[in-house]
């Protein structure tokens, strides 16, 4: 046996344990049933920048949870539309808005987002907070009631999923699905008791987490990671709950032309860099034998090496893939990706490698909630 189909076999036998022993274990989460009898009082956190028209149309249904106790905050981060005049109408008809804003020259001490989130953090009456971004929309009036349910006695964390909403075209099936392939990863690891990110679109957490955090001083220096290097330092596998509950799901829009959607996933993958190691070799070791296996794959066709049970191998793994994580799917409101999952993940090995190369090209990042 050749090197070729040596190394072909290691990459199969690697994606199929990450598979069957990580991603599958999300096909045994089940929604909770009902909620519990006491919730407790939630701060909800939004920072918007420029975010006039998103707040019109999304901060109402944030605003009319059903939920006994909770007050949504808005920091103002020095926009230049009309988004405080949009707050102060909401102010006056809606007694749960909590408006923060951030004065044009003022300086600040941290970049990107994470500012504007310690001014909400520091303006939050209440314990448990909840973030979110002005772009997005919740999927139910019990989204909150949902995120908070989901807290244990030990729990300290709540990991949300936030879907991109449908449209026609394949570069709106690959965003959903690169996006179902993170939610897959950060979920699955956390189920195994290693969570190591979470997204700031719908992301719950304690107060006093960020205290140990140090006020994001371990990333000051890099435009991301107030959500995911946040969570990466602070959540082990007893501090942190996932919540896929279809009724708190986070929706937002996704991009609609390749090139803004790589920048922006360029911004948001820049942090990975920083997590910790353990959690950079896990990822990397998924990744790589994912790549390895396609292009290895083509290599052993082109030479002719053992087809038989290459091939038998090659559609063996793409149909465990499946049928491995077939609710899955379901669950976190893709299940239209399925039957073409095959193509979808070709094409996200690919954009996995452009984007690497343009994460080494270090262009400036720009910071836009």
């Amino acid at each position: 046996m050749g090197i070729e189909m040596k190394i072909f076999i290691g990459c199969v036998a690697l994606q199929a344990v990450y598979y069957l022993a990580v991603f599958s274990r999300l096909n045994f989460v089940r929604p909770f049933k009902g909620l519990p009898e006491f919730l407790p009082p939630v701060s909800v956190i939004i920072c918007a920048k420029n975010e006039a028209q998103n707040l019109l149309r999304n901060l109402k249904i944030v605003l009319i949870q059903q939920y006994k106790q909770f007050e949504v905050i808005v920091v103002n981060d020095q926009s230049d539309d009309n988004t405080a005049d949009v707050l102060v109408d909401y102010y006056m008809r809606n007694k749960n808005l909590k408006i923060v804003n951030i004065p044009k020259g003022e300086k600040k001490s941290l970049p990107g987002k994470k500012y504007a989130l310690l001014k909400g953090l520091e303006a939050a009456s209440f314990d448990t907070i909840v973030v979110t971004d002005a772009d997005c929309r919740p999927a139910t009036t019990y989204w909150l009631a949902k995120m908070a349910g989901a807290y244990m006695h030990e729990t300290q964390i709540v990991l949300g999923h936030s879907p991109y909403e449908k449209a026609p075209g394949f570069l709106n099936k690959l965003i959903r699905y690169e996006n179902f392939m993170t939610a897959l990863q950060y979920f699955g690891f956390a189920k195994s008791g290693l969570p190591y990110m979470g997204v700031g679109r719908n992301l719950s957490y304690k107060k006093d987490l960020i205290k140990g955090f140090k006020g994001f001083e371990k990333s000051k220096d890099v435009l991301t990671g107030d959500d995911d290097l946040f969570i990466n330092a602070v959540a082990n596998g007893g501090n942190t709950e996932v919540c896929i509950d279809k009724d708190a799901f986070m929706y937002t829009k996704p991009e609609t032309t390749l090139g803004a959607w790589l920048n922006q996933k360029k911004r948001h993958l820049r942090s990975g860099f920083r997590y910790k190691i353990i959690h950079r070799l896990l990822l990397f070791l998924f990744a790589l034998s994912n790549l390895a296996f396609y292009v290895v794959f083509v290599v052993v066709l082109a030479k002719g090496l053992m087809l038989k049970l290459a091939l038998g191998l090659f559609f063996g793994l793409l149909i465990l893939k499946m049928l491995s994580i077939i609710s899955v799917y379901k669950k976190l409101g893709q299940q239209d990706l399925l039957f073409i999952s095959p193509i979808l993940d070709v094409t996200y090995t690919s954009y996995l490698v452009i984007i690497l190369l343009l994460l080494l090209l270090k262009p400036k990042d720009n910071w836009k909630t």
